[in-house]
């Protein structure tokens, strides 16, 4: 069993473990940082710490309709997942945390290193039909489920060049 986070972008919907979310804040101004790539959106100060906010979209190449969303989140990582660092990324909204089990999530074995798919541990297929009902109309929504420790090591290699 899993226990993730369930986060929409770009008109899609995207999880990530849980264990590696300190906390999820209401967007706040973003400093920019000169001469930083694009998916770096900026800096802010988050009870008095300056934490980095990256551009999860532009990370990793998620493609969708802009959602116009004025609510924006950030979802700051815990400082052991970012190497001691402040870190959280930017998403359109935050739905819920959700337990799956393991058969609910195909796992991806692609091995490639770069792009979005490099990022995806796989796709989690969740349902809305109540447990036992068999036979039932349901509706189903694919979740790409990140790799999120992947993308922040990315994220260093990325800095060190």
């Amino acid at each position: 069993m899993a226990i993730i986070l369930e986060f929409g972008l770009k008109g899609n919907y995207y999880a990530m473990d849980i264990n590696l979310t300190r906390e999820i804040v209401e967007a706040l101004p973003l400093t920019p940082i000169p001469r930083t790539p694009g998916y770096i959106a900026g800096m802010t100060n988050i009870r008095g710490e300056i934490t980095t906010i990256v551009a999860i979209d532009e990370l990793i190449g998620a493609g969708g309709r802009d959602t116009g969303a004025d609510s924006e989140k950030f979802i700051i990582f815990v400082p052991d997942a970012a190497r001691g660092e402040n870190i959280g990324m930017m998403v359109d909204e935050v739905f819920s945390v959700l337990e799956v089990q393991e058969k609910q999530i195909e796992r991806s074995e692609n091995g490639g290193t770069t792009g979005r798919k490099s990022f995806i541990k796989g796709i989690i297929r969740i349902s809305n039909a109540p447990d036992g009902v068999e036979g039932a109309s349901v509706s189903q929504r694919l979740v790409l489920y990140l790799d999120i420790e992947k993308l922040i090591t990315h994220l260093f290699e990325l800095a060190s060049r």
